[in-house]
């Protein structure tokens, strides 16, 4: 097993919301093997917090961190006389922080796994790990699932991990934390937001890549955990391609130039590399949108599919001027229903260009708008609105052109009438119903097109 000066060189390490601090495992097959990790869970607080607490205390500690514990993985606890490590340096052990976990079992792997079980929402199950010497180093790797005898993909929970490091022991664990976590399996509390679409995203990758090797005869008879491994090499790199993402963007002095840095065209194109006209078999709000071409689904088709937030999701402030109900509202204002109604008979998505020109265009439709709300309701998208419900200038000639389009086309007053009736028509029947000329709407988005460049929203105009 691993020498705790081992342990000491590498770690800490962060996976996820889990940051490891140390690692020992002590015994040797047949005798029970007992691991110790001893974990911290970092803060979702914001910066700003945190800075306020340093500033006022000088505690560089997470607000409400938990007191320093000790879990004991069951059904084998282990007498007090026992929680010190096999070189009976306890006092490390119990002063360092953090969380201390215990369990043991049969093999290094599954003491292990049974320690980083207790990280998640369920019991792990090991599938397969390998390791392997490189370099002087360990290189593991780790498959793992929610159900010991699962044998249908789409039924249970899997995920691989890879890890190197000095020891074997911190390589396992590593890679069984990585495992949970892309498989889904680590607790809310201990795995990294927005990971259910980048699973998706890399298992549909994972199987594209599959199908391509298949066909070259290159894999045509893949074991699950090589599968499993592969998903987890497209995962890391959609983490590493999110996050660089997310830190040009936050670094980026004009946010209206930060989509021309990347490839977006990726969005318009299927996995068979043909054109989208639409996109309505997603969960992802900001991938989805029904084109303008799909004149013959009806509009309760297209709305069945829209991922759209529930009424008691949406801030009061936005209620009180957009609520048909409230007695300050905006002209334009519409009915929740009758709001996503229009986003599919515009062929609009749910991004915030798309918002602008479909609240623009409900404006537009009462054909005469003084220039005091006209102004007054752009003012409040921009600076008083909380997100994600901002829509920052940069994206508000959407919002104009939107004004602009309504005035031309649509029945007068169109934001008052009951559109939610129309959800049994076509889409083409429908539009020709709220008199929406389609002609003219594909005008406007042409010089959106040119006025906003670079969006996803834009891009995939007709």
């Amino acid at each position: 097993m691993s020498e705790q000066l081992s342990s000491r060189q590498t770690l800490p390490l962060r996976i996820a919301m889990v940051e490891v601090r140390e690692v020992d495992v002590s015994g040797t097959p047949p005798e029970t093997v007992e691991c110790r990790l001893r974990v911290k869970r970092l803060t979702r607080f914001p910066v700003e917090e945190v800075a306020e607490q340093i500033v006022a205390t000088g505690d560089k500690t997470s607000p409400k961190e938990a007191e320093p514990r000790t879990r004991i993985a069951p059904p084998k606890p282990i007498a007090d006389e026992e929680q010190a490590p096999a070189d009976g340096n306890g006092d490390r052990w119990a002063d360092a922080g953090g969380e201390v976990l215990v369990a043991r079992g049969e093999s290094d792997i599954l003491a292990i796994a049974g320690a980083v079980s207790m990280l998640c929402r369920k019991p792990l199950h090991v599938i397969s790990h390998q390791r392997e010497d490189v370099d002087g180093a360990c290189r593991c790797v780790v498959a793992v699932s929610d159900q010991s005898d699962a044998v249908d993909w789409e039924a249970s929970a899997r995920g691989s991990g890879r890890a190197n490091a000095e020891s074997s022991d911190i390589a396992l664990t590593l890679a069984t934390i990585r495992a949970a976590n892309h498989a889904g399996l680590l607790k809310r509390e201990y795995r990294a937001n927005n990971q259910k679409v980048l699973r998706q995203w890399s298992r549909d990758a994972m199987l594209e890549i599959s199908e391509c090797l298949s066909r070259s005869g290159g894999l045509s008879d893949t074991k699950p955990s090589v599968m499993l491994e592969i998903e987890s090499i497209v995962l890391d790199y959609l983490n590493l391609g999110s996050s660089a993402a997310v830190i040009t963007a936050s670094n980026q002095p004009r946010p209206e130039t930060i989509l021309s840095l990347f490839d977006t065209s990726v969005w318009l194109y299927d996995e068979d590399g043909r054109p989208r006209k639409h996109y309505t078999e997603t969960d992802l709000w900001l991938a989805w949108y029904p084109g303008v071409d799909d004149d013959d689904r009806t509009v309760g088709e297209l709305i069945e599919s829209m991922p759209a937030a529930p009424a008691s999701a949406i801030p009061w402030i936005v209620r009180l001027f957009e609520n048909p109900t409230s007695p300050i509202r905006f002209r334009g204002a519409i009915d929740l229903h009758d709001h996503d109604v229009l986003h599919v008979l515009l062929g609009r998505g749910l991004q915030d260009q798309d918002e602008a020109f479909v609240l623009g265009f409900a404006m537009g439709t009462a054909k005469k708008v003084s220039r005091i709300q006209y102004h007054a309701f752009k003012f409040l998208m921009a600076r008083v609105y909380p997100e994600p419900y901002r829509i920052p200038g940069f994206l508000q000639p959407a919002f104009d052109l939107g004004v602009q389009c309504g005035k031309k086309t649509g029945a007068a007053d169109l934001y008052k009438q009951p559109l939610k009736e129309l959800r049994s028509l076509t889409i083409a029947e429908a539009r020709r119903r709220a008199g929406i000329d389609m002609e003219i709407v594909r005008q406007h988005y042409q010089i959106e097109q040119q006025r906003i460049p670079f969006t996803i929203a834009s891009l995939r105009l007709p």
